[in-house]
């Protein structure tokens, strides 16, 4: 891969090019895995499919073919439709492309928005599912949030469970 594209992505402030940049590299292997060794953001999320995300604990999947559509209401047909977290109902979709709410996404630790020449990096990098993955948004606290909630509804069973003496 060319340093100068690497070294380059430091200098992108517009949300669009930064967009193209990501789609434009998802074939090519300029993620340099310290277990992988040099992959393509394609190549990682296909080694998910199947897996847990470490979020929501789901089997994400993987594989375009077989878990997207064009077409809303084939989406809805094909269940891919889920309440957020709010209640409200939503199907993931990009570009005109309705996904599976588990599908393997590579989410950016710190967003390629806000440092956009971390966006290779593999330890800027982490899997986990499309739901959790538009749950976290641009909250970079996310897994902690959820540590914490999980910490809380620990100690409100254990207190339910073993009443105070």
């Amino acid at each position: 891969m060319d340093k100068n594209f690497l070294n380059n992505l430091k200098y992108l402030y517009d949300p669009v090019e930064i967009a193209f940049a990501w789609s434009e590299m998802q074939s090519q292997a300029i993620i340099n895995h310290p277990e992988f060794g040099k992959i393509s953001p394609n190549d990682y999320r296909a080694r998910f499919n199947g897996k847990v995300c470490p979020f929501c604990a789901q089997r994400m999947v993987h594989g375009q073919d077989l878990h997207m559509t064009r077409s809303r209401d084939e989406a809805i047909s094909r269940k891919y439709q889920y309440a957020d977290k709010n209640g409200n109902k939503k199907i993931n979709n990009a570009g005109g492309i309705y996904y599976h709410p588990h599908y393997v996404t590579l989410d950016h630790v710190v967003n390629k928005a806000r440092c956009p020449e971390l966006m290779f990096k593999a330890d800027n990098l982490q899997i986990m599912c499309w739901k959790c993955n538009v749950e976290k948004g641009d909250n970079n606290s996310y897994e902690i949030e959820l540590i914490l909630d999980f910490t809380r509804d620990i100690a409100r069973e254990a207190l339910e469970r073993y009443k105070p003496l």
